[in-house]
Protein backbone atom coordinates (compact mmCIF):
# COMPACT_ATOMS: atom_id res chain seq x y z
CA UNK A 1 0.00 0.00 0.00
CA UNK A 2 2.74 2.34 0.89
CA UNK A 3 4.55 1.70 -2.59
CA UNK A 4 1.74 2.07 -4.32
CA UNK A 5 0.86 5.55 -2.65
CA UNK A 6 4.27 6.75 -2.85
CA UNK A 7 4.50 5.97 -6.71
CA UNK A 8 1.01 7.94 -6.92
CA UNK A 9 2.90 10.88 -5.44
CA UNK A 10 6.14 10.67 -7.58
CA UNK A 11 3.54 10.25 -10.58
CA UNK A 12 1.55 13.21 -9.71
CA UNK A 13 4.66 15.32 -9.04
CA UNK A 14 6.25 14.37 -12.17
CA UNK A 15 2.67 15.04 -13.95
CA UNK A 16 2.68 18.86 -12.64
CA UNK A 17 6.97 19.26 -13.32
CA UNK A 18 5.66 18.54 -16.83
CA UNK A 19 2.42 20.58 -16.81
CA UNK A 20 4.54 23.49 -15.52
CA UNK A 21 7.30 23.34 -18.13
CA UNK A 22 4.71 22.73 -20.90
CA UNK A 23 3.34 26.11 -20.02
CA UNK A 24 6.36 27.94 -19.98
CA UNK A 25 7.53 30.09 -23.05
CA UNK A 26 10.09 28.59 -24.41
CA UNK A 27 12.85 30.70 -24.33
CA UNK A 28 12.36 30.06 -20.44
CA UNK A 29 12.44 26.61 -20.45
CA UNK A 30 15.36 24.45 -19.81
CA UNK A 31 13.87 20.98 -19.66
CA UNK A 32 15.68 19.91 -22.65
CA UNK A 33 18.89 20.34 -21.68
CA UNK A 34 20.88 17.48 -20.27
CA UNK A 35 21.24 17.93 -16.54
CA UNK A 36 24.40 18.19 -14.83
CA UNK A 37 25.91 14.85 -13.56
CA UNK A 38 29.69 14.92 -12.46
CA UNK A 39 32.23 13.08 -14.00
CA UNK A 40 34.77 13.17 -10.70
CA UNK A 41 34.78 14.63 -7.65
CA UNK A 42 36.97 17.78 -7.69
CA UNK A 43 39.03 19.67 -5.10
CA UNK A 44 40.41 22.68 -4.67
CA UNK A 45 39.74 27.05 -5.35
CA UNK A 46 38.13 28.04 -8.98
CA UNK A 47 39.40 31.78 -9.15
CA UNK A 48 36.76 33.94 -11.35
CA UNK A 49 37.19 37.03 -12.25
CA UNK A 50 35.21 39.62 -14.92
CA UNK A 51 31.15 40.85 -15.47
CA UNK A 52 29.83 42.51 -12.53
CA UNK A 53 26.54 42.04 -14.14
CA UNK A 54 26.69 38.41 -13.08
CA UNK A 55 27.09 39.25 -8.97
CA UNK A 56 23.34 37.38 -8.55
CA UNK A 57 23.88 34.81 -11.06
CA UNK A 58 27.24 33.94 -10.04
CA UNK A 59 25.88 33.08 -6.43
CA UNK A 60 23.54 31.28 -7.47
CA UNK A 61 25.88 28.91 -9.71
CA UNK A 62 28.51 29.05 -7.27
CA UNK A 63 25.59 27.53 -4.13
CA UNK A 64 24.06 25.05 -7.05
CA UNK A 65 27.79 24.02 -7.84
CA UNK A 66 29.19 23.44 -4.30
CA UNK A 67 26.12 21.53 -3.43
CA UNK A 68 26.84 18.30 -6.15
CA UNK A 69 30.39 19.49 -5.58
CA UNK A 70 31.17 20.38 -1.92
CA UNK A 71 35.02 19.94 -2.25
CA UNK A 72 35.23 22.85 -4.42
CA UNK A 73 35.55 26.77 -3.28
CA UNK A 74 35.16 29.85 -4.96
CA UNK A 75 37.69 33.03 -5.06
CA UNK A 76 35.11 35.50 -6.88
CA UNK A 77 36.23 39.00 -8.06
CA UNK A 78 33.35 41.08 -10.49
CA UNK A 79 35.15 44.52 -11.23
CA UNK A 80 33.68 44.38 -14.93
CA UNK A 81 33.60 43.10 -18.28
CA UNK A 82 36.33 45.32 -19.14
CA UNK A 83 38.81 43.96 -16.79
CA UNK A 84 38.36 40.21 -17.47
CA UNK A 85 40.23 39.27 -19.56
CA UNK A 86 43.23 40.88 -17.84
CA UNK A 87 42.70 37.98 -15.23
CA UNK A 88 43.46 35.08 -17.43
CA UNK A 89 46.02 36.80 -19.17
CA UNK A 90 48.19 37.59 -15.56
CA UNK A 91 47.40 34.22 -14.30
CA UNK A 92 45.71 35.64 -11.53
CA UNK A 93 41.71 33.80 -12.08
CA UNK A 94 40.83 30.42 -13.81
CA UNK A 95 38.00 31.51 -15.37
CA UNK A 96 37.09 35.30 -17.56
CA UNK A 97 33.57 36.15 -17.57
CA UNK A 98 32.88 38.67 -20.07
CA UNK A 99 29.51 40.13 -20.81
CA UNK A 100 29.42 39.73 -24.31
CA UNK A 101 31.47 38.67 -26.97
CA UNK A 102 35.01 38.78 -27.06
CA UNK A 103 36.74 41.87 -28.57
CA UNK A 104 39.90 41.26 -31.08
CA UNK A 105 42.04 43.25 -28.88
CA UNK A 106 41.53 41.59 -25.77
CA UNK A 107 41.79 38.10 -27.78
CA UNK A 108 45.41 39.65 -29.46
CA UNK A 109 46.91 41.04 -25.94
CA UNK A 110 45.95 37.31 -24.80
CA UNK A 111 47.58 35.31 -28.36
CA UNK A 112 50.77 38.21 -27.46
CA UNK A 113 51.48 36.74 -24.09
CA UNK A 114 50.86 33.02 -24.58
CA UNK A 115 50.88 32.35 -27.89
CA UNK A 116 47.81 30.96 -28.39
CA UNK A 117 43.59 31.73 -28.02
CA UNK A 118 42.27 31.80 -24.72
CA UNK A 119 39.30 29.26 -25.00
CA UNK A 120 35.92 30.59 -25.22
CA UNK A 121 32.33 29.43 -24.42
CA UNK A 122 28.88 30.67 -25.30
CA UNK A 123 27.27 30.76 -22.05
CA UNK A 124 23.89 32.68 -22.52
CA UNK A 125 22.06 34.33 -25.89
CA UNK A 126 21.76 37.92 -25.63
CA UNK A 127 18.73 39.56 -23.57
CA UNK A 128 15.96 40.67 -25.53
CA UNK A 129 15.89 44.61 -24.00
CA UNK A 130 17.58 44.28 -20.26
CA UNK A 131 19.33 47.27 -19.61
CA UNK A 132 23.56 46.98 -19.08
CA UNK A 133 23.17 43.29 -20.34
CA UNK A 134 24.35 42.37 -23.89
CA UNK A 135 21.17 42.73 -26.02
CA UNK A 136 20.30 41.44 -29.73
CA UNK A 137 20.36 43.70 -32.08
CA UNK A 138 17.83 44.89 -34.56
CA UNK A 139 16.97 46.68 -38.05
CA UNK A 140 14.50 49.93 -37.70
CA UNK A 141 13.15 51.70 -40.55
CA UNK A 142 10.95 54.95 -40.07
CA UNK A 143 7.42 53.47 -39.33
CA UNK A 144 6.44 55.03 -42.93
CA UNK A 145 8.75 52.67 -44.86
CA UNK A 146 7.22 49.61 -46.44
CA UNK A 147 10.15 47.33 -46.35
CA UNK A 148 9.46 44.60 -44.36
CA UNK A 149 12.87 42.93 -44.48
CA UNK A 150 16.30 42.45 -45.37
CA UNK A 151 18.56 39.17 -46.08
CA UNK A 152 21.88 39.30 -43.95
CA UNK A 153 23.72 40.51 -48.10
CA UNK A 154 21.46 43.45 -48.11
CA UNK A 155 22.51 44.51 -44.63
CA UNK A 156 25.84 44.16 -45.72
CA UNK A 157 25.67 46.28 -48.83
CA UNK A 158 23.62 48.91 -47.00
CA UNK A 159 25.66 49.50 -43.66
CA UNK A 160 28.82 48.60 -45.72
CA UNK A 161 31.14 49.08 -48.49
CA UNK A 162 29.03 46.71 -50.25
CA UNK A 163 27.59 43.56 -49.81
CA UNK A 164 29.03 40.07 -50.21
CA UNK A 165 28.37 40.47 -53.98
CA UNK A 166 30.34 44.02 -54.26
CA UNK A 167 27.07 45.83 -54.82
CA UNK A 168 26.43 48.95 -52.21
CA UNK A 169 22.99 49.72 -51.81
CA UNK A 170 22.37 53.46 -51.57
CA UNK A 171 18.39 54.18 -52.64
CA UNK A 172 15.37 52.65 -51.74
CA UNK A 173 15.07 51.56 -55.08
CA UNK A 174 18.01 49.19 -55.16
CA UNK A 175 16.47 47.42 -52.36
CA UNK A 176 13.15 46.83 -54.73
CA UNK A 177 10.78 49.68 -53.16
CA UNK A 178 8.37 51.35 -55.95
CA UNK A 179 6.74 54.83 -55.88
CA UNK A 180 8.44 57.91 -54.84
CA UNK A 181 11.02 56.36 -52.24
CA UNK A 182 12.61 54.24 -54.95
CA UNK A 183 14.66 57.50 -55.86
CA UNK A 184 15.73 58.37 -51.93
CA UNK A 185 19.14 57.76 -50.72
CA UNK A 186 19.29 55.42 -48.04
CA UNK A 187 20.34 57.24 -44.16
CA UNK A 188 22.10 55.12 -41.95
CA UNK A 189 22.22 55.33 -38.48
CA UNK A 190 24.27 53.37 -36.10
CA UNK A 191 26.81 52.62 -33.04
CA UNK A 192 29.92 54.50 -32.79
CA UNK A 193 32.35 51.84 -34.36
CA UNK A 194 34.54 51.14 -31.06
CA UNK A 195 31.60 50.11 -29.14
CA UNK A 196 30.81 46.23 -29.04
CA UNK A 197 27.35 46.74 -30.54
CA UNK A 198 29.10 47.62 -33.86
CA UNK A 199 31.84 45.62 -33.23
CA UNK A 200 29.61 42.44 -32.92
CA UNK A 201 27.35 44.25 -36.09
CA UNK A 202 31.18 44.46 -38.22
CA UNK A 203 31.62 40.69 -37.84
CA UNK A 204 28.25 39.38 -38.29
CA UNK A 205 26.99 41.54 -40.77
CA UNK A 206 30.20 42.79 -42.38
CA UNK A 207 31.87 39.70 -42.37
CA UNK A 208 34.15 41.15 -40.05
CA UNK A 209 35.78 43.62 -43.08
CA UNK A 210 35.49 47.12 -40.87
CA UNK A 211 34.51 48.54 -44.05
CA UNK A 212 31.27 50.84 -43.31
CA UNK A 213 28.91 52.75 -45.20
CA UNK A 214 31.47 56.07 -45.22
CA UNK A 215 27.61 58.09 -44.74
CA UNK A 216 26.38 56.32 -41.44
CA UNK A 217 25.76 58.59 -38.90
CA UNK A 218 26.92 57.18 -35.80
CA UNK A 219 25.87 58.22 -31.87
CA UNK A 220 27.57 57.37 -28.54
CA UNK A 221 26.72 56.98 -25.12
CA UNK A 222 25.02 60.01 -23.41
CA UNK A 223 24.68 60.94 -19.11
CA UNK A 224 21.93 62.03 -17.74
CA UNK A 225 22.24 64.66 -15.11
CA UNK A 226 21.79 62.37 -12.59
CA UNK A 227 25.21 61.13 -14.00
CA UNK A 228 23.10 57.49 -15.38
CA UNK A 229 24.25 56.68 -18.95
CA UNK A 230 22.21 56.92 -21.57
CA UNK A 231 22.34 54.22 -24.06
CA UNK A 232 23.22 55.85 -27.89
CA UNK A 233 19.97 53.31 -29.33
CA UNK A 234 18.05 55.94 -27.37
CA UNK A 235 19.61 58.84 -30.48
CA UNK A 236 20.15 56.93 -32.99
CA UNK A 237 16.19 56.03 -32.95
CA UNK A 238 15.51 59.56 -32.56
CA UNK A 239 16.85 60.14 -35.33
CA UNK A 240 15.53 57.87 -37.04
CA UNK A 241 11.99 58.38 -35.89
CA UNK A 242 12.94 61.89 -38.02
CA UNK A 243 13.59 60.82 -41.28
CA UNK A 244 11.47 58.49 -43.23
CA UNK A 245 14.55 57.68 -45.66
CA UNK A 246 16.17 56.37 -42.41
CA UNK A 247 17.82 52.92 -41.12
CA UNK A 248 19.61 52.03 -37.98
CA UNK A 249 20.65 49.12 -35.86
CA UNK A 250 19.89 49.66 -32.35
CA UNK A 251 17.61 47.70 -29.96
CA UNK A 252 14.10 47.16 -29.02
CA UNK A 253 14.21 48.96 -25.56
CA UNK A 254 14.92 52.03 -27.06
CA UNK A 255 12.42 51.97 -29.62
CA UNK A 256 9.23 54.41 -30.13
CA UNK A 257 6.49 54.84 -32.25
CA UNK A 258 7.72 56.57 -35.03
CA UNK A 259 10.22 53.13 -35.71
CA UNK A 260 9.25 49.37 -36.77
CA UNK A 261 11.40 46.81 -36.64
CA UNK A 262 12.65 44.74 -39.99
CA UNK A 263 12.90 40.98 -40.18
CA UNK A 264 16.29 39.35 -41.02
CA UNK A 265 17.27 36.28 -43.16
CA UNK A 266 20.19 34.66 -43.77
CA UNK A 267 19.61 34.11 -47.29
CA UNK A 268 17.63 34.96 -50.26
CA UNK A 269 14.56 32.87 -50.37
CA UNK A 270 14.20 32.15 -46.50
CA UNK A 271 11.23 33.91 -44.17
CA UNK A 272 12.17 36.91 -42.55
CA UNK A 273 12.27 36.50 -38.79
CA UNK A 274 11.63 39.73 -36.31
CA UNK A 275 13.54 39.47 -32.82
CA UNK A 276 11.75 38.14 -30.15
CA UNK A 277 12.95 36.25 -26.98
CA UNK A 278 11.88 32.59 -28.63
CA UNK A 279 13.89 33.71 -31.64
CA UNK A 280 17.03 34.62 -29.60
CA UNK A 281 16.94 31.41 -28.05
CA UNK A 282 16.74 29.06 -30.68
CA UNK A 283 18.82 31.49 -32.73
CA UNK A 284 16.85 31.95 -36.09
CA UNK A 285 17.36 35.68 -35.51
CA UNK A 286 20.97 36.37 -36.88
CA UNK A 287 21.74 39.62 -34.37
CA UNK A 288 21.37 37.40 -31.39
CA UNK A 289 24.41 37.96 -29.59
CA UNK A 290 26.06 36.53 -26.31
CA UNK A 291 27.88 36.60 -23.57
CA UNK A 292 31.25 34.11 -22.83
CA UNK A 293 33.72 32.72 -20.29
CA UNK A 294 37.14 31.88 -21.22
CA UNK A 295 39.47 30.08 -19.93
CA UNK A 296 44.16 29.70 -20.09
CA UNK A 297 44.07 26.26 -21.98
CA UNK A 298 47.38 25.22 -24.20
CA UNK A 299 45.79 23.82 -27.30
CA UNK A 300 46.55 19.59 -26.73
CA UNK A 301 46.14 19.92 -22.91
CA UNK A 302 43.29 18.63 -20.98
CA UNK A 303 41.27 20.93 -18.93
CA UNK A 304 41.83 21.56 -15.22
CA UNK A 305 39.30 19.59 -13.67
CA UNK A 306 37.61 21.45 -11.29
CA UNK A 307 37.28 24.48 -14.16
CA UNK A 308 35.72 21.93 -16.69
CA UNK A 309 33.39 20.21 -13.78
CA UNK A 310 32.11 23.82 -13.70
CA UNK A 311 32.22 24.94 -16.76
CA UNK A 312 29.39 21.20 -17.70
CA UNK A 313 27.63 22.90 -14.75
CA UNK A 314 26.74 26.11 -15.86
CA UNK A 315 26.09 24.58 -19.61
CA UNK A 316 23.83 21.92 -17.83
CA UNK A 317 19.97 22.50 -17.02
CA UNK A 318 20.48 23.48 -13.56
CA UNK A 319 22.95 26.29 -15.04
CA UNK A 320 20.53 27.48 -17.36
CA UNK A 321 17.58 27.90 -15.03
CA UNK A 322 19.78 29.71 -13.06
CA UNK A 323 19.84 32.24 -16.03
CA UNK A 324 16.50 31.96 -16.01
CA UNK A 325 15.51 32.70 -12.33
CA UNK A 326 18.04 35.50 -12.80
CA UNK A 327 16.50 37.36 -15.51
CA UNK A 328 19.44 39.02 -17.22
CA UNK A 329 20.36 36.93 -20.40
CA UNK A 330 18.56 34.73 -22.47
CA UNK A 331 19.47 31.08 -21.88
CA UNK A 332 21.50 28.75 -24.37
CA UNK A 333 19.39 25.73 -25.83
CA UNK A 334 20.85 22.28 -25.92
CA UNK A 335 22.23 22.45 -29.33
CA UNK A 336 24.51 25.05 -28.62
CA UNK A 337 25.15 23.92 -24.92
CA UNK A 338 26.48 20.43 -27.04
CA UNK A 339 28.92 22.63 -28.99
CA UNK A 340 30.31 24.32 -26.21
CA UNK A 341 30.81 20.99 -24.45
CA UNK A 342 32.63 19.63 -27.04
CA UNK A 343 35.08 22.43 -26.66
CA UNK A 344 36.68 21.02 -23.66
CA UNK A 345 37.92 17.80 -24.47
Amino acid sequence: MKRRILLRVIAVAAAAWSAAHAQLPQHRDVSGLKPYTPSQLVFGVIRVYGNDNIVALMKRWEEGFEKLQPGVTFDTSLPGTEAAMAGITSGTADIAFIGREGYRAEIRGFRGRFGYDPLGFEISSGSFGTPDHVFSLQIFTHVSNPLKGLTMAQAAGIFGCAGPDGKAIRTWGDLGLKGAIATHPVHVYGYQFDTGMAGYFNRVVLNDSGLWNADLKDFDNGHHPNGKVINAGVYILKALANDPDGIAFANLQYTNDEVKQVGLAERAGESFVLATPETIWDRSYPLYRFSTLYINRKPGTPTDPKVREFILYILSREGMQAVVNDGGYTPINEKVAEAQRRKLY
